[in-house]
């Protein structure tokens, strides 16, 4: 707990506000690699931040690459908007980048990340050396009972819009508190409640109707998978669709959660290390990475 009474959260990279031309100010973190690596642009999942997603990433990611991360618009200290979505999600992406003054980049997302890191990658594929998906699809419907209750979200999303901003809050913190946060500590829980409710709504919305599968085979640069196998959140199926919608991808698994990008971090890194090689990003400490927990249940496929 500091002396203000927030939460203490992990070590983080350096990070500053930077403006973006006609969108607005964004927090940017950033941390420099090896001098010559390429950059890898991190983005973070549906309702946390990429701090939460990402802190343990940072340190050992900028072995091999330069890094930047921030927050999605609605959530954490990302832009804010009026109606969340994913086109102007993927558009901010790419303003950073311009800000920073970065022209090359290695795309990496993770759950929701994923499908704006698709959109990135079909908005400038001539900008993206690599792309990275992580827990993720070229859908989240499903089928069955999953999809009834996808579909329950773009009702709740409109029907939020009516309600006095105050209660939309309230509800939201309920839900952390309640819901989401049971079992996280009080900077996860703070890092969650930063997100505006109804940006995080019209996010879900977004998520339901996101379908990449009739483009995604188009994509020219070399594209890596992160599966997470038992992933309640985005299951197997799902995720087993991104791998057969294209003929020559690197996938990688591991047994986890949706949450294991953080609570088993190296299981994740095992497998998360193998995509960036397979994308263009070296291992540039052979000797340390080898230490790395190098899961039995990992496999690969191209």
């Amino acid at each position: 707990m500091s002396s203000s009474g927030a939460p203490v959260g992990p070590s983080l990279p350096p990070g500053e506000f930077i403006n973006l031309p006609e969108r607005g100010q964004v927090f940017v973190r950033q941390a420099s690699g090896p001098p010559g690596s390429p950059t890898v642009v991190l983005l973070h999942g549906w309702t946390v931040t990429a701090d939460l997603n990402w802190y343990p990433a940072f340190e050992p990611l900028s072995q091999r690459a330069s890094v930047v991360a921030f927050d999605h618009r609605g959530h954490g200290q990302g832009l804010p908007t009026k109606r969340f979505q994913f086109s102007d999600c993927a558009a901010d992406v790419l303003a950073v980048v311009d800000a920073l003054g970065i022209e090359e980049f290695v795309c990496v997302g993770y759950s929701m990340g994923g499908a704006i890191a698709q959109l990135v990658a079909r908005a400038a594929p001539d900008r993206i050396t690599g792309l990275v998906l992580g827990a993720t699809a070229t859908s989240f419907r499903g089928r069955g009972w999953r999809a009834i209750r996808f579909a329950l979200l773009p009702v709740v999303a409109a029907a939020s819009r009516l309600a006095p901003v105050k209660l939309r809050y309230w509800g939201w913190e309920q839900t952390v508190f309640n819901v989401i946060g049971t079992n996280i500590g009080r900077w996860a829980q703070a890092e969650i409640l930063k997100g505006d409710p109804q940006a995080l709504l019209d996010a879900g919305t977004e998520l339901f109707n996101f379908d990449s599968a009739p483009w995604i085979a188009e994509l020219p640069m070399p594209i890596a998978q992160v599966r997470t196998l038992g992933d309640e959140v985005v299951p197997d199926d799902l995720q087993q669709g991104l791998t057969e919608a294209l003929d020559d991808i690197s996938a990688f698994s591991y047994r986890g959660g949706h949450a294991s990008v953080v609570t088993d971090f190296d299981s994740f890194w095992g497998c998360l290390s193998k995509a960036l090689d397979s994308v263009g990003v070296p291992d540039r400490t052979p000797t340390e990475s080898s230490s790395l927990s190098d899961p039995s249940t990992s496999e690969a496929s191209r």
